[in-house]
């Protein structure tokens, strides 16, 4: 296991196994076999750094087709505007290259991802005229670029999402999202994408 000084990146081992779509058990034996970087904390708490976790969303994913580029494209889409006005004060605050763009609904959502694909689309499942259910259905029937990364925030059940086949593959998280959850997100996506902002 690497020892890491820095902790401005980094998420627990049931963060990494929900993002990556494995079990905490499987996200254990990677780190000790050095396929994932981590270090535990004084209290004796794992530590994964996110840069790890997303060179293994790239794979899982095939990421590769978003280049390197000036800035990151973020979607956000959620019907509750306050929480969107958050959720872009928060992204603006971390101080990464971005082009941030906001949806109250999935139609229109959909018809902008259907014209340029993000490297981050943030979904709520809760979003009228078309909800993030079958925004993910249409989504992976694209023909051409999808998102390289979707983040599904939900309020709903664990056990309502964990029986939709919709979200298999996708990383999910409860709702409210933790700003220091996302922020190591983002720093991860830059260090893929924007290492020249890195």
């Amino acid at each position: 296991m690497t020892l890491k000084t820095t902790d401005d990146a980094y998420c627990s081992t049931t963060e990494a196994a929900r993002l990556l779509g494995l079990s905490v058990g499987t996200v254990q034996t990677m780190v000790e076999d050095g396929r994932l970087t981590a270090w535990k904390t004084g209290g004796g708490h794992r530590r994964i750094a996110m840069a790890s976790v997303q060179q293994l969303l790239q794979a899982q994913q095939g990421n590769a087709r978003l280049p390197a580029s000036d800035a990151l494209s973020v979607y956000v889409v959620e019907d509750d505007s306050t929480l969107l006005v958050t959720y872009e004060k928060m992204l603006q605050r971390f101080g990464v290259p971005m082009h941030i763009k906001l949806f109250d609904n999935g139609l229109d959502a959909l018809l902008q991802l259907g014209q340029q694909a993000p490297h981050l689309l943030i979904l709520d499942l809760e979003i009228p005229f078309l909800d993030g259910f079958e925004m993910l259905k249409r989504i992976r029937g694209f023909a051409g670029e999808k998102p390289a990364h979707i983040l599904v925030v939900s309020g709903l059940a664990g056990s309502e999402l964990s029986q939709h086949p919709a979200l298999s593959g996708v990383a999910v998280q409860p709702k409210p999202l933790p700003p220091e959850f996302l922020h190591g997100y983002i720093v991860a996506l830059q260090q893929a994408y924007l290492p020249q902002h890195a």
